[in-house]
């Protein structure tokens, strides 16, 4: 594929748009119908017993059939085939053989850009994007997602929030401001605003008046980017390393960033014990990653099997959203018709990216790219589901993507991770945290027990609930309990 053409494949990698209306459930604590509230309105978390369930343990491909799982407080502390004895207090569930499983991950998510990039830019202020992004959050959690790894917008305060129990919805691992080189894949603002002379005064764009982006260059500037983050309280530092399809003025198969600058960014983040993601395509981009340390790959679909190696080698996790090479992206209304030509193209080139990544040991993260307004991004985080089942052939590497694997990247953050004493995430087993899902039927051999949907852009637009899915439940709290 020449430049010119994997320009115009950025088109490809953009995300969705439009609207639909929210539910708000109520958190059912574990002891029984009605929430037990503090004054800070936080469920709090008892006892739960889960009997007679069938378990994927988030690593094992395998269910182990007949268990019962004890959970207390925030935690799991028992499995056994045997009878677990607890108190009166307890909840019992009979799982009557339906699968318990771990809270679903999502490792790359902007749950705070959540309407089309024009109406943030121009018609939106912090009010209406936090307001969105409360419904966001809670159908996050209502789709089993008890954790997502928020890469780039103004979560610090939605996570708050929600850690204090006023506002519903998954554990977030906030990145906050995306940090981008002037042109970058950040750099929202308008033609005029940059002006023509570097040293002239200029307006930002709103993306980085709100927290979404900063545009920053050199190694001062960029360092200040990053501290400022992780004085906000990022878990992870998220930078653009290279072109786009959402973005103006940054061809596809550019890099971005000097090696002096992303060292930078990479050491300053090592001495708060935490890692760099990067927004990345292009083998050269990588390896300049990997020279500096950098511990993930957002997209990546442009890299060479030599590229994947060394990736493999490394430990660096690639984190992509795999509906961009997908055909159905001839059905995305904004998609322009002198480019589907070009779908086929991408599909020749790129289509067996999911199994060469395998062949290879990379380790892969689920990543739906929630962006844009509700409808679309919903559908589309159910159509990745699916597609991802059909990407790498295999719906046990898919699950691990989406529970144990994206675990391992979560606990990267080392002690910026704000969960860490409620134990491992993506797994069952005892001592992981208790966050866990309830469905019926078997998600190693049907996706579509977990919401994988075939159905993107012809998908119904409006939200509604999975009726495979029973039981949500986060830190030992219920927040849906669908069974009968």
């Amino acid at each position: 594929m020449t430049l010119k053409n994997l320009t115009k494949v950025a088109a490809f990698v953009s995300a969705a748009c439009l609207s639909t209306a929210a539910i708000v459930p109520t958190a059912i604590a574990a002891g029984g119908s009605a929430p037990a509230v503090d004054q800070n309105f936080k469920v709090e978390a008892s006892t739960t017993l889960f009997k007679n369930v069938n378990v994927f343990n988030g690593t094992d491909n395998k269910l182990y059939k007949g268990l019962n799982v004890l959970v207390e407080g925030t935690t799991i502390t028992k499995i056994s085939d045997d009878d677990i004895t607890v108190n009166g207090d307890a909840r019992i569930i009979d799982g009557q053989g339906k699968t318990l499983m771990p809270g679903l991950i999502d490792g790359h998510a902007h749950i705070m850009i959540n309407n089309n990039f024009g109406n943030v830019e121009s018609d939106m202020d912090l009010t209406d994007m936090s307001y969105r992004a409360s419904i966001v959050a809670e159908r996050f959690l209502m789709d089993g997602f008890t954790t997502v790894r928020d890469m780039g917008g103004p979560a610090f305060g939605l996570m708050r929030n929600i850690n204090s129990g006023h506002i519903i919805g998954p554990k977030i691992f906030p990145s906050g401001t995306f940090i981008s080189q002037t042109s970058g894949h950040g750099d929202f603002r308008d033609r005029g605003d940059a002006g023509f002379s570097p040293t002239s005064a200029h307006d930002a764009s709103n993306f980085e008046h709100f927290g979404i982006g900063a545009v920053a260059d050199g190694q001062a500037e960029v360092l200040k980017a990053t501290r400022t983050n992780l004085r906000n309280g990022a878990t992870q530092i998220k930078i653009m390393a290279g072109g786009g399809g959402s973005s103006k003025y940054d061809p596809i198969d550019t890099v971005q960033f000097s090696k002096e600058e992303t060292c930078a960014i990479v050491e300053t983040t090592k001495d708060w014990n935490t890692y760099v993601g990067a927004h990345v395509f292009n083998d050269r981009a990588m390896n300049r990653l990997m020279d500096c340390g950098v511990k993930s790959f957002e997209h990546g679909f442009f890299m060479n099997e030599e590229t994947m190696k060394r990736i493999s080698k490394e430990g660096v996790y690639v984190v992509p959203q795999m509906w961009g090479l997908s055909p159905d992206l001839a059905k995305n209304p904004l998609m322009p018709k002198d480019k589907l030509p070009l779908i086929k193209v991408l599909r020749e080139k790129y289509g067996n990216y999911g199994k060469q990544l395998l062949a290879n040991n990379v380790k892969v993260v689920f990543a739906s790219d929630y962006v844009g307004t509700f409808a679309d991004a919903e559908r589309a985080r159910r159509y990745e589901i699916w597609w991802r089942g059909e990407a790498f052939g295999d719906n046990f590497e898919v699950l691990k993507q989406m529970t144990s694997t994206a675990g391992e990247l979560m606990a990267l953050s080392g002690p910026r991770n704000p969960y860490a004493a409620s134990g491992k995430l993506g797994v069952v087993e005892v001592g992981a945290a208790a966050d866990l899902i309830l469905v019926d039927g078997n998600p190693l051999k049907d996706l579509s027990v977990i919401g994988g949907n075939d159905k993107w852009f012809d998908a119904d637009p409006e939200y509604k609930k999975i009726d495979t899915l029973h039981i949500v439940m986060k830190d030992g709290v219920i927040y849906r309990d669908e069974l009968k």
